[in-house]
């Protein structure tokens, strides 16, 4: 205990004596003229405080004695502070923010001696129980005043502060750090046990007295469960959990965030470790960091990221779940390989509710609490059956979509059979590939477009841009041609509506190729039918035309778009999963373009938009 000079005071060494930082109790009949005196009655647990003690010693660090009966008084704002306040608001303050700037006017003043920090007693901030919540403010925090529900809630919220910036003392221990760190343990193998949800209300508990290893236990089981990102910016390498785990999920992080000053991020971290954190960072940015692991999880990882990059995620996490069991950690406080966050293709395979998952399953050789035992395996989960429907969702149809589908070849296959002649992109995110890869340097006529591609089931490999076009066109030709060389390719295309018409695009387009040769086309646009060829019977009678009008022509009114990607789902065996077209990072290539080049005669019209004054 520390006088406000930093030096013990009389009082405090006479307290340490006694381990006791109160005073004597406060009797009734003096409770009661405190309260004549105030005009008010005391808040409950205010006054069973004063029963106990006439006053506090170090309420926190920066309160070095509270009031006691003779001394708690209205604060009347001696320091104006309330104008202060009101005025930096300025016109546009609002009534909360009004009544907030009153707080000193109306307010028992309970700090007598302090680091300039004013505790405040609002009588217009009361609960159901009578309890007035309590304001600390401190001008040098720069920040509002900070509201605790009651005057016991604020002790204690002094007490866990007292424990937290006395932690890193040396030496420091009482009976209530040591059973906080007791607890720690025990919430560490319960997480490794699965029982991850009672071991983060454990740490909360710890972290909050500044408990040191509770920190590092507890973001695991956020990061995972999708409420934190787990970094540990500036650590050094040497520790191996940094070096595998949190240095990625950090890199990762200031990627995301487009900061793009790197010379700052890696600052943080000691110099001889600056060279491999750069290098994460730009392999982050290229879509190329791969998070490894040993023994049996770590080949599971490997194998599951390759079902990833064909845009199978569903696959990806059994693979992963099976392992869990099987994995092993690097350190003694790592508790779950939060790493895989930061992996370019598995990372968003592992959603929220699948961290939950594998935070739940026993790992590194732990049993499962006997409450858990019966709880089903993890990762039984249902396989990639998605089919097409879902592209006619409004997510989908926001942009239009183009998918092309080739039977017999692996994703990488269509790189060399419809590319530009440009490289591969690792791991894009459709709005990568839609907007930042656009293509550049083309004809004005070419329509070439960045396409993402995975496996469409089984034997079918896809290629697909969130990017629709007009298929109407003459000059449209569809890839399906090119890309069926010695087999059979689909191409659709749905062109967006501005208002998604009943789940309806503004043009749709179905083409079939053979061995290098169309075989059948259908565009549907509004009411109007075309096609060429002879409809697969695969797709039934009809074809996707699924009525026709009293002429016995076909009739685009009664088409229906879900339907028709059932039909050709279902007639081809082909399925495209929607996690990974829309969350997933797919690698990509630039495509040759989707016009044909006019020909003599032919003409096209091209906009130029640009800004007044350009």
């Amino acid at each position: 205990m520390q006088g406000p000079e930093g030096e013990p005071g009389e009082g405090d060494r006479d307290a340490r004596a006694a381990r006791w930082l109160g005073f004597e109790p406060v009797g009734e009949e003096r409770l009661v003229a405190l309260e004549q005196r105030l005009g008010r009655p005391l808040p409950p647990s205010l006054r069973s405080f004063l029963q106990t003690t006439d006053g506090w010693r170090h309420a926190g660090n920066f309160v070095y004695l509270l009031a006691g009966a003779e001394r708690i008084d209205w604060c009347g704002d001696p320091h104006d502070l309330g104008s202060i306040w009101l005025e930096s608001l300025g016109e546009d303050a609002d009534e909360e923010e009004i009544r907030e700037a009153g707080l000193w006017g109306r307010s028992l003043q309970l700090a007598v001696e302090s680091d300039m920090v004013d505790v405040l007693l609002d009588p217009d901030d009361v609960d159901e129980r009578g309890e007035w919540a309590v304001y600390t403010y401190a001008s040098w925090r720069g920040a509002p005043p900070e509201r605790h529900a009651s005057f016991r809630h604020f002790m204690e919220d002094m007490y866990e502060e007292f424990l937290r910036m006395s932690a890193d003392r040396p030496g420091f221990a009482n009976d209530t750090t040591r059973s906080l760190d007791a607890g720690v343990e025990r919430a560490r193998e319960d997480a490794l046990s699965g029982a991850h949800e009672a071991a983060a209300e454990v740490l909360a508990e710890a972290l909050a007295c500044g408990r040191p290893r509770a920190g590092r236990l507890l973001a695991q089981i956020q990061v995972l469960s999708g409420a934190g990102d787990g970094s540990e910016a500036g650590a050094s390498l040497r520790d191996p959990y940094v070096a595998r785990e949190t240095m990625p999920l950090s890199c990762a992080e200031h990627v995301r965030s487009g900061r793009g000053d790197d010379t700052r991020f890696l600052g943080r971290y000691p110099e001889e470790d600056r060279a491999t954190v750069a290098g994460v960072l730009e392999r982050i940015r290229e879509g190329t960091f791969a998070y490894e692991a040993s023994g049996v999880f770590g080949e599971a990882v490997v194998a599951a990221r390759e079902l990833a990059r064909q845009a199978r995620p569903e696959a990806a996490w059994r693979t992963l779940a099976a392992a869990a069991p099987s994995w092993l950690p690097v350190a003694t406080d790592h508790i779950a390989p939060v790493g895989l966050l930061a992996d370019s293709v598995l990372g968003p395979v592992l959603t929220a509710e699948r961290g939950c998952a594998l935070l739940a399953t026993p790992r590194a050789g732990a049993e499962a609490p006997m409450a858990l035992r019966s709880t089903p395996a993890v990762g039984e989960l249902a396989p990639d059956a998605d089919g097409l429907g879902w592209l006619a969702g409004p997510e989908s149809l926001r942009r239009g979509f183009r998918l092309l589908l080739v039977e017999g070849v692996d994703p990488a296959e269509l790189h060399r059979r419809i590319g530009s002649g440009g490289p591969v992109l690792p791991a894009l995110r459709g709005w990568d590939a839609e907007f930042r890869h656009r293509p550049r340097g083309t004809e004005t006529w070419e329509d070439r477009v960045v396409v993402r591609t995975g496996s469409a089931g089984t034997g079918w490999s896809f290629a697909h841009a969130a990017a629709g076009r007009d298929a109407r066109t003459a000059r449209f030709v569809s890839p399906a041609v090119a890309a069926s060389h010695g087999t059979r390719a689909l191409t659709l295309v749905a062109e967006s509506a501005p208002d998604h018409r009943d789940g309806r695009p503004e043009t749709f387009h179905f083409s079939l190729a053979e061995d290098g040769r169309l075989v059948h086309s259908l565009t549907v646009h509004d009411d109007e039918v075309t096609s060429t060829g002879e409809a697969p019977r695969l797709l039934g009678p009809g074809g996707l035309s699924f009525g026709t009008d009293p002429g016995g022509a076909a009739d685009g009114a009664a088409f229906d778009l879900r339907r028709a990607l059932d039909a050709i789902a279902d007639a081809f065996g082909v399925s495209v999963s929607e996690e990974a077209v829309l969350h997933g990072h797919l690698d990509a290539f630039e495509t040759v373009s989707w016009l044909r080049e006019p020909r003599e005669g032919e003409s096209w019209l091209y906009i130029t938009v640009g800004r007044a004054g350009d």
